[in-house]
C-alpha cells in the first residue's frame, strides 16, 4: 500500500512539472514574423540589444486601431494598465518579458524605435500566437488512468495474499487430520492382536 501511495505522489509531481509552462524566447527583428507561446507560460521578446538613449512604442493591433502595451521615453518605462504586474521591460538588454499569457494576447504587434532626436529608426511588425498546452488535458487523464490501474493492481495483490493464507490454513488442518487418522489406525492395529489373543 505504501508503494501505491508513493507512486501516486510521484505521478502528481510529474503532472505538476508538465503543467507548468516554460518560457519562450523570441528575437524580434525586421525578418521575424511569428512568435509562438504556450498558454499560461511566459515570453521574452528581444527587441534590441540595448535600449539606452532610445524611444520605443510597443503596441497591439486591434480591429479599431492600436493599443499601447508599453512605451519607453527618456529612460522611463510606462506599461499600460491591462499589462501591469505581468510585463517588464529591461532597458539594458532591450528585452520585454510577459508572463501568464492568455489567448487574448494573441495578435499582431508593432515595435517602433526612435533615436534621441525623435527620428524613427525602424518599425517591426510581428505576430504573437498563444497556443493551448495539450499537457493540461493529457497529463490529468493519464494520471487518473494510472491511479485507477494501481488501485486495481493493489486489490488483486491483496486478494491473492488472502487466498494464499486461506489455502495454507486449510492445508495445515488437512495435514493435522491425516496425522490423527494415521495415529488412530496404528492404535487399532496394535490392539487387534491383544483381542485375538484373549479370544484364544
Amino acid at each position: 500500500m505504501e508503494a501505491v501511495i508513493l507512486l501516486l505522489v510521484m505521478l502528481a509531481g510529474v503532472s505538476n512539472a508538465f503543467l507548468q509552462a516554460g518560457e519562450t524566447k523570441c528575437n524580434i527583428t525586421p525578418n521575424s514574423s511569428l512568435c509562438s507561446v504556450a498558454l499560461g507560460g511566459s515570453v521574452s521578446l528581444q527587441l534590441m540589444t540595448n535600449a539606452s538613449g532610445r524611444r520605443l512604442d510597443f503596441k497591439k493591433k486591434l480591429s479599431n486601431g492600436f493599443m499601447n502595451v508599453f512605451s519607453l521615453k527618456k529612460g522611463k518605462v510606462t506599461v499600460h494598465e491591462a499589462y501591469r504586474n505581468r510585463t517588464e521591460f529591461l532597458i539594458s538588454s532591450g528585452t520585454l518579458k510577459m508572463t501568464k499569457m492568455a489567448r487574448n494576447d494573441s495578435g499582431q504587434y508593432s515595435v517602433e524605435v526612435f533615436d534621441e532626436n525623435g527620428i524613427k529608426l525602424r518599425n517591426v511588425i510581428f505576430t504573437l500566437d498563444v497556443q493551448g498546452n495539450i499537457w493540461h488535458i493529457l497529463i490529468p487523464v493519464c494520471s487518473a488512468v494510472a491511479a485507477l490501474l494501481m488501485v486495481v493492481l493493489c486489490c488483486w495483490v491483496c486478494c491473492k495474499v488472502r487466498r494464499h493464507k486461506k489455502t495454507g490454513k486449510n492445508t495445515s488442518n488437512l495435514d493435522m487430520n491425516s496425522l490423527e487418522d494415521h495415529q488412530s489406525t496404528e492404535c487399532s492395529m496394535n490392539r487387534t492382536p491383544h483381542i485375538v489373543l484373549i479370544k484364544c
